[in-house]
């Protein structure tokens, strides 16, 4: 319902997004009209709403300040789905239980993430 996606847009931190465009039924390119932070909080929007059973999140808050990305993770923690995400930021570790580690020289390791600790 038109409530359920207000509701939404407000959960994601967009909540001016369909005053600014027009409504909900507004047709655009989204990527050219949206920040990259804006594209990034609708994706997660999107998964909010479909409620996947696993959501695969490659780099899904690289352009977000940390509060933003918090929020959007404790929403998903909240969820029954499995998040596998790709990052380069530690900040992301407390909502997951293991890392899987890819050095780069074809092999991989498994680590519990509560003793998991990046070198760089």
């Amino acid at each position: 319902s038109d409530e359920e996606l207000l509701l939404l847009l407000e959960m994601v931190n967009l909540p001016d997004i369909v005053g600014r465009f027009g409504g909900l039924d507004a047709e655009l390119d989204w990527g050219k009209v949206l920040s990259v932070g804006e594209q990034q909080r609708l994706t997660i929007g999107r998964v909010l709403l479909a409620k996947p059973r696993y959501a695969m999140l490659d780099e899904a808050t690289s352009a977000l300040d940390i509060g933003n990305e918090e929020g959007l993770y404790l929403q998903l923690a909240g969820m029954s789905t499995t998040l596998v995400s790709v990052s380069h930021r530690p900040t992301l570790l407390k909502y997951h239980h293991q890392v899987l580690e890819l050095p780069g020289d074809g092999r991989w390791q498994l680590h519990p993430t509560r003793d998991y600790r990046f070198d760089w």
